[in-house]
């Protein structure tokens, strides 16, 4: 029984340190978000995820540099984006900020067995984007959430899907022909 200040105090140190201990060996990191996909081909997975590294389109932002460093060998891509914007609140001046996102996308092959390198198991391909910041910024996991939900509307996309025809449009008057001259007659 906890009989003093100091004895409650001891109590949470040990707990402390307990978790402190615990948490990085059960795989669980501060800075990740993660999203399976049931039945997914890895291969088309990983081609959205590049696509999607290599776009530096970043909602209400505006992208300063777009960095991504592919690692096809392990599906692995490094990406390095400094964003900025002017945040315009109602009753507050504008304030400038600006953004230095660092963070590794990962896509994941299902693992029923165990990962022969991690033992982790993964009943489903997965992609994985881990801030590389020992603090990720606040934003860290909407940016992941965009991401991720590019993504899925990269994968969702019909005209992006292979042995999918892409929708045509009828042709219309006064359309200029590949290679042909944007003068009129």
């Amino acid at each position: 029984m906890l009989s003093s200040p100091s004895d409650v105090m001891r109590l949470m140190a040990r707990v402390v340190a307990v978790v402190a201990l615990v948490l990085p060996s059960t795989g669980c990191a501060l800075g990740t978000a993660s999203r399976p996909y049931p039945g997914g081909d890895v291969e088309r997975l990983w081609q959205c995820t590049v696509a999607v590294a290599e776009d530096p389109a970043v909602e209400q932002w505006h992208t300063v540099e777009n960095n991504a460093w592919v690692s096809r060998g392990d599906r692995r891509v490094e990406l390095m984006r400094v964003i900025e914007r002017v945040l315009e609140q109602e009753g507050a001046k504008p304030e400038y900020q600006r953004q230095t996102w660092s963070m590794t996308l990962r896509v994941l092959a299902a693992a029923p067995d165990g990962d022969p390198e991690t033992g982790e198991v993964r009943r489903d391909p997965e992609v994985r984007i881990e801030s590389r910041s020992s603090r990720p910024p606040a934003q860290f996991w909407i940016f992941a959430d965009a991401m991720l939900d590019a993504i899925d509307a990269r994968l969702n996309d019909p005209v992006q899907r292979p042995g999918v025809a892409p929708k045509t449009r009828p042709d219309r008057a006064g359309q200029v022909a590949p290679g042909g001259s944007l003068q009129s007659p």
